[in-house]
């Protein structure tokens, strides 16, 4: 579409909103932006009319709607989600991940496998910074993580390389069902043209299926089985196979601890990376030096022998039940926020097999999960984060790991994980010294 003189929308100001705002300045357009909060409106440039309120202008007063993510929206002829505005001025190959958890470590990974063969690597999409703002940058790829909130309407994102995970329930309170979630997010692969390549999570029977339908070229990657073409585990060491023949070999030891918690994640950027042109060079070292991302199973601090670890992202079940799995000592688990429409009976199971020591839950939640956890673990109910810090910390013992893993979102009482994360960490540092031992 070409935008100059044309009349847009733009529905919702957050990251996404604005800068879809301001690609359409640049691409000549006359901008109209609507957000319920006169707040989110403040200093746009003057070019841009501006409303707020109940109910959004009509749309059959303009050419095209451009809707953020956050707006939920039926299919409508006028509209464009921001992702398919940003692919009108795609100047580079996108490499475009999905899937429910795993998403932003991937895409991380994939940008440093790339920026370190080379390659002017523009990061972001769901992650950080809006793709509105990575196109028209002269970047040579683009890197994007895409949310089912983003790929429902898409018609025109056309991914050179994609990137399938695995499907959770998650986000039920939009989507309204785990097949209308799956798809959504399957549209990434849809949408594909014939010449672009899929990287499949074979391990994951969502992923396979997609994979199957896909107009793209697929190879698979897998943790659980030995591939002939595709990435899997040979041993302990990550392997790259075209065609029987290993093309990229890197032992598990040579990973950065972050680059490990899950390899899975590791397994499928490196093999998305190789097919978006990355070396082995670049690859082994992008393994070799990553530190993770804030919020994913980081540890916070040692107090007393008690180790703090946030992992605020992890805002499902399914999340949750991987963050507990992968602890090795007895742990203190903190979870609470506000269901997505989830259900929480997996985390009973993970409860007794992690060996949960104690569950202390926490906010909106806090009921269903005590009902759910039943007698799987003992549990302490609060009202606050702050509350359920401090009585974990009373009932930790040296050896013990305080695991923030809420498996709910974070809006009851944060505006975001993040901040409810840096929240956590503020409050484990605040802690009083023990008797003889260090404070964090």
């Amino acid at each position: 579409m070409n935008y100059s003189g044309r009349n847009i929308l733009v529905l919702g100001l957050a990251r996404s909103g604005r800068a879809a705002v301001e690609l359409l300045l640049r691409a000549g357009a006359r901008v109209t932006a609507y957000d319920r909060d006169p707040a989110a409106l403040r200093d746009l440039p003057g070019a841009v009319a501006v409303f707020s309120g109940a109910a959004a202008p009509d749309f059959a007063r303009f050419d095209a709607v451009v809707a953020s993510p956050g707006v939920p929206l039926v299919a409508h002829e006028k509209l464009v989600p921001e992702v398919d505005l940003a692919a009108d001025f795609a100047d580079a190959p996108l490499v475009g991940v999905t899937g429910s958890n795993g998403k932003s470590t991937t895409t991380v990974l994939i940008g440093e496998m790339l920026r370190a063969s080379g390659f002017d690597t523009g990061v972001g999409g769901n992650l950080g910074t809006p793709l509105c703002a990575l196109v028209g940058r002269r970047h040579t790829r683009l890197v994007a993580e895409l949310s089912s909130f983003q790929l429902e309407h898409a018609r025109r994102l056309h991914a050179d390389v994609a990137v399938l995970l695995n499907l959770a329930p998650d986000h039920l309170d939009r989507h309204g069902s785990l097949a209308a979630y799956g798809a959504a997010k399957a549209r990434l692969a849809e949408l594909q043209r014939p010449d672009a390549w899929l990287v499949v999570n074979r391990d994951d029977p969502w992923a396979r299926a997609v994979g199957r339908r896909g107009p793209a070229r697929a190879l698979e990657f897998s943790t659980e089985e030995r591939l002939a073409s595709g990435g899997c585990l040979d041993g302990k060491d990550l392997v790259l196979v075209r065609e029987g023949a290993v093309a990229l070999r890197v032992p598990q030891g040579a990973l950065s601890a972050a680059a490990r918690r899950p390899v899975a994640n590791a397994l499928a950027a490196a093999l998305a990376a190789s097919l978006a042109g990355a070396s082995g060079e670049g690859i082994r070292a992008a393994l070799a030096a990553f530190e993770g991302l804030p919020h994913r199973v980081r540890d916070v601090c040692v107090r007393g022998g008690v180790r703090f670890v946030d992992d605020s992202k992890a805002t499902n079940p399914a999340a949750a039940v991987a963050s507990l799995l992968a602890q090795t000592s007895p742990v203190l688990w903190l979870a609470g926020g506000r269901n997505k429409g989830l259900d929480f009976a997996p985390l009973a199971d993970a409860a007794r097999r992690a060996g949960v020591r104690e569950a202390v839950v926490f906010g909106e939640s806090a009921r269903e999960l005590e009902r759910a956890l039943g007698a799987a673990c003992p549990v302490v109910r609060v009202e606050t984060l702050a509350e359920a810090v401090a009585r974990a910390a009373r009932a930790a013992r040296p050896g013990d790991v305080v695991l923030l893993a809420p498996a709910c979102a974070s809006f009851d009482q944060f505006k975001n994980f993040e901040e409810r994360g840096e929240r956590f960490a503020a409050l484990a540092r605040a802690l009083p010294e023990p008797p003889g031992g260090a404070a964090c």
